[in-house]
């Protein structure tokens, strides 16, 4: 038996619980029956057949008293949630289990009162804001680890804000055990004048204490603490104004236990996984996704339980080689909250007008979208690529559910004399925009072609090299996903018949990407040193070199390619990539003083043959003369700074732009980014026993 593959992250850069096996997909109309049922009722086993015969209810085995917010004796659940919050201020709902058992499939609905945005709808915790005094109502709907269906209504009375809740708290109101997570403060209508020289402050009211760090600052970020049952941790932040002023607001967090994991589980400390649920219930694949793709119960050892492709089938199996449809992709897609789902779904149909990424998830099994999948990745273990929900969100009530937790970062290379600063520019300014959050800003959905399509690309490339169309028809159903990668891959050929020209690069690259200790000849190695290694090889980006001792195949290397020449091809997006002194604690990527950089490398002649060696096997439908319409690269300036070698046009008319205010703040975010492909390799290190590859 081949040994597992590690996960394959890209540098950029689930909540509510997670399914247990045999819970999907659930009867609609069972469902609709339960969302009209005014209390909580335990019923007897089995579903309906289809049979129009009437049949006899098994009367229930025990009397379960009405949903409320408390435990009564024989009560399966309760619920938490203030019978009078304000207008316009967060407020949470949490559905709990009564001692130590576990509730499935929770699912809330409105029945009255004005219009709530339910961003969690399929989580045991909401989180609300009431847009209008009045009464509201409510239905949720779940089962026990028995699939006995549960039922039971809450209500409650909004109240007009006084003026005296100046502040509110928001973030996602459920995790699991361990799962890193943030919370931020948001002052309600006080100026930027009141609010200068303002002092936040964090604490814990009740319930399981975490480790706070820092709790000093509007966001708060930290892991969830240790429970042996449902619990919720109550939390407090404060504010206080240099007048003396202070308020405060409460938010409280519903913490889990995750579901048993494996003994040796497949997404471990460094990486757990977190609670997602099929999108579609009726999804011919429910059951599968659930038990196949993410959750703890998944094993790394040997034997192991992932799913065979008989269990979980590429969807190129399924579509016969066919361009699936939209529909026949979100059979495939697990999300952490309803909206993911959504989202996504708008992104096939409105940007994806080629087909390309329909046509390349054909080399998934699935699609995950979680709000702490975080940096994204393709893993061969599985077929699934997981994708970080901070992609797609387009309101600020989504962006809400997402935590705020960095990418773990790493130290790697921190002695090298070189920093290689990147970033895609459409029209001589950035394709992708930076939104902070604290502007509480949305977006259109058209945004997302260059932030998410260029991550899809990326992401759909590492699957279509491991598992190309041309297997597709003939995969063995008894294999799992990383046991039937074929002997010649898009990866390989490139090593054999192009490979890199650069030894030192590829030495350098351990070093960036997988923490070998540098030399003193590395150290030494100046930007011009570089400048040389790099631009006489036929790669696009350092990132190439991606490739640890332990492997014989650079996986990153075809990736990178695919991705930046299909923005070219399909959006008109150039890649700029750079080479320039080493960025110091605290300075800006946009003050580097370039060295050596190109605008399009893609499209220069040593580089072309590689890119159609890869997209021939990768991507066939592509017109064969595709890269024949890469552009020639532009040459950046040398000695001028990063920031302005942004604008090509204003350099060509003998003038160098300084970056505005709003591009800075995006060449901060691109920095960000940059450093996750420093955590890949601190994964991949960290899951070497799988003897795989990591890939971003």
């Amino acid at each position: 038996m081949r040994a597992l593959p590690t996960p394959q992250h890209l540098p950029d850069p689930v909540r509510p619980e997670w399914h247990e096996r045999g819970q999907y997909p659930r009867p609609v109309a069972a469902l609709l029956g339960l969302l009209l049922s005014a209390v909580l009722v335990g019923c007897g086993g089995g579903g309906g057949s289809g049979s129009e015969t009437p049949v006899t209810p098994t009367p229930p085995v025990q009397t379960v008293p009405p949903l409320s917010q408390s435990c009564e004796t024989g009560s399966v659940a309760r619920l938490a949630f203030e019978t009078e919050p304000l207008t316009g201020s967060a407020s949470e709902i949490s559905l709990l289990a009564c001692g130590s058992g576990r509730l499935l499939n929770p699912r809330w609905a409105q029945l009255s009162g004005p219009a709530l945005a339910l961003s969690s709808a399929r989580s045991p915790a909401l989180s609300i804001e009431p847009p209008s005094v009045g009464a509201y109502r409510l239905s949720v709907t779940f089962s026990d680890t028995n699939g006995r269906p549960f039922s039971g209504e809450l209500s409650f009375n909004a109240k007009a804000d006084d003026g005296s809740a100046a502040m509110t708290v928001r973030g996602e109101p459920s995790v699991w055990s361990g799962g890193s997570l943030s919370l931020r403060a948001w002052p309600r209508g006080l100026s930027e004048a009141q609010l200068s020289g303002a002092r936040y402050q964090w604490s814990v009211l009740s319930g399981p204490t975490p480790s706070l760090d820092k709790t000093d600052d509007s966001l708060l970020i930290f892991k969830a603490p240790s429970v042996s049952g449902d619990s919720l941790l109550s939390l407090r932040a404060q504010i206080t104004l240099s007048d003396g002023r202070s308020f405060s607001d409460e938010f409280k967090l519903l913490v889990q236990p995750p579901p048993n994991a494996a003994a040796s589980p497949l997404f471990g400390a460094d990486s757990p996984s977190s609670r997602v649920y099929p999108y579609l219930d009726s999804s011919p694949h429910a059951t599968a996704l659930a038990d196949c793709i993410y959750h703890p119960g998944l094993s790394g050892s040997s034997p192991n339980n992932l799913c065979t492709l008989g269990r979980l089938p590429l969807l190129g199996q399924s579509t016969g080689g066919a361009a699936p449809s939209v529909e026949q992709v979100m059979q495939r897609v697990l999300v952490s909250n309803d909206w993911m789902g959504e989202v996504f779904e708008r992104f096939l149909r409105e940007q994806d007008p080629n087909g390309d990424f329909r046509r390349m998830l054909n080399a998934t099994t699935a699609v995950v979208i979680g709000s702490r999948v975080r940096p994204a990745f393709y893993w061969s273990a599985t077929g699934a690529i997981y994708l970080d929900a901070s992609y797609l969100w387009l309101t600020p009530g989504q962006r809400d559910t997402l935590s705020e937790s960095p990418d773990p970062r790493s130290a790697y290379g921190k002695t090298l004399s070189y920093s290689s600063p990147w970033r895609y520019v459409l029209n001589n300014s950035h394709a992708v925009k930076t939104y902070p959050v604290k502007e509480r800003g949305s977006r259109d959905i058209s945004e997302l072609r260059f932030e998410l399509g260029r991550l899809l690309y990326h992401e759909l490339a590492h699957a279509a090299d491991f598992l190309p169309p041309r297997v597709h028809a003939s995969l063995p159903s008894n294999l799992r996903v990383y046991e039937a990668v074929p002997a010649s891959t898009a990866s390989q050929q490139l090593q054999q018949q192009l490979p890199f020209f650069s030894q030192e690069m590829v030495a350098l690259g351990r070093v960036l990407f997988f923490g070998e200790t540098a030399t003193a000849a590395q150290n030494a190695y100046t930007p011009d040193d570089i400048t040389r290694f790099f631009s006489l090889d036929r790669v696009t980006d350092d990132y190439s070199y991606s490739l640890p001792s332990s492997q014989s195949v650079p996986r990153e290397d075809a990736a990178m390619l695919l991705e930046e020449a299909l923005m070219q091809l399909r959006y008109g997006v150039l890649r700029d990539y750079g080479i320039t002194p080493r960025l110091q604690d605290g300075a800006a990527s946009a003050d580097l003083i370039v060295t050596w950089g190109q605008r399009g490398r893609i499209g220069d002649a040593a580089v072309k043959p590689r890119v159609a060696l890869v997209l021939a096997d990768l991507m066939p439908w592509l017109a064969a003369d595709s890269v024949s319409k890469l552009a020639a690269p532009i040459q950046l300036r040398r000695g001028l700074s990063w920031g302005q070698n942004l604008d090509q046009a204003a350099l060509a008319a003998g003038q160098a732009r300084p970056m505005t205010a709003r591009e800075r703040l995006n060449e901060e975010a691109l920095q960000l980014d940059q450093f996750g492909r420093q955590e890949q390799a601190r994964r991949a290190k960290a899951a070497r026993q799988f003897d795989g590859l990591l890939v971003r």
